[in-house]
């Protein structure tokens, strides 16, 4: 079921009233009624707390700055933005070179605003960074990857580990349970190394007639994975499945096995509309896509209720040095295919 996401905001703020008003509803009996506040009004001073001012900023950062998949991580934070009364911005850097986005990182640091939004491209080079900007009074929120060692407030993402099992099922269907798998992967993304440890973890499992031949790292570059794959289809002309951890792999390798000819399958990550274009023609056979617009929507807001403070899990999170927001939010995933790829192009 698909619901437009302006009616979920309005749907939140339905229910954070409804959550007030019950509250305030519970007031004891012997409590004189001058001292009690009417629920609409309560609900109101609730909102009202919630708001942001005008002048807030808030960021997003991320690597690969123009991809297709940030647009719709964008279009979530920009809309809980607005629907919280502030302004939100975009910055990243164009390629996958940690250096470059840790640099970006820090001028958005400079500009002092009241919350980021990070999807870091190597955990450990932003563990200081995330760290000096929670101790100057900015919260950082990670999406998408993470960097699980630093301070950062919590983690939105998907369950990607179990989005590999789940990969390596719908494979295995596709492919009769059986052939020779090649890989391209980013080992230094957390969310892109679960996905293969859970995608091989399912093979070895259930599907002893499967077999990883061949592995290699792009990087991110559509032109290297083509270049791969072929070598890989080269090595072995009765590859069955290229299976990638990003997009940007998955174009390149169906690329190379359309090239090649050969009857090797492909699965991706993230649906671009370029992937999805792929998938429609028969070149990818399908993709896992983490929803986008929950990402960006849900790392607001969890900015928001970080700064606004108005949860407080144990008698003082602050003191005590934990985020009083969840460790990880999960996103959801839908495995994108020719039947319903045309409801996945970012609009």
């Amino acid at each position: 079921m698909f619901v437009k996401t302006g009616r979920g905001i309005t749907m939140l703020l339905v229910i954070v009233m409804t959550l007030a008003i019950g509250l305030i509803g519970c007031t004891s009996e012997t409590a004189a009624p001058k001292e009690t506040t009417t629920g609409a009004k309560a609900a109101a001073e609730v909102m009202a707390g919630f708001a942001g001012s005008p002048t807030d900023e808030y960021y997003m950062c991320t690597f690969y700055q123009g991809a297709d998949y940030w647009k719709g991580v964008f279009i979530g934070f920009k809309q809980a933005g607005d629907a919280l009364g502030v302004k939100t911005f975009y910055m990243g850097c164009d390629d996958g070179d940690a250096a470059k986005q840790v640099a970006v990182f820090e001028q958005i640091v400079a500009k002092k605003p009241k919350g980021i939004a990070l999807s870091p491209t190597v955990a450990d080079a932003f563990v200081e960074p995330i760290n000096k900007a929670m101790e100057a009074g900015i919260a950082v929120s990670c999406f998408a990857s993470d960097s699980p060692d630093s301070k950062r407030i919590t983690w939105i993402t998907s369950d990607d580990y179990r989005a590999g099992g789940e990969a390596a099922d719908f494979c295995a269907k596709a492919l009769g349970g059986k052939g020779k798998i090649g890989i391209l992967e980013r080992p230094a993304q957390n969310n892109h190394a679960a996905r293969i440890d859970g995608f091989e973890a399912r093979i070895k499992e259930k599907y002893p007639d499967m077999k990883v031949v061949a592995r290699g790292q792009a990087e991110g570059d559509q032109t290297k994975a083509a270049s791969l794959t072929s070598a890989m289809i080269q090595a072995n002309p009765d590859l069955a499945l290229m299976y990638c951890s990003a997009g940007m792999e998955g174009m390149g390798a169906g690329t190379a096995v359309k090239e090649a000819k050969t009857n090797a399958k492909v699965f991706c990550y993230d649906a671009d509309p370029a992937v999805i274009d792929m998938v429609k023609d028969g070149t990818i056979l399908a993709c896992m896509h983490p929803n986008t617009v929950n990402q960006g929507f849900w790392s607001m807001m969890a900015l928001m209720t970080y700064n606004k403070g108005i949860i407080n899990p144990i008698s003082d999170w602050k003191q005590a040095g934990r985020s009083p927001i969840f460790p990880m939010m999960n996103n959801g995933l839908d495995i994108v295919t020719k039947d319903n790829g045309d409801a996945f192009y970012v609009k």
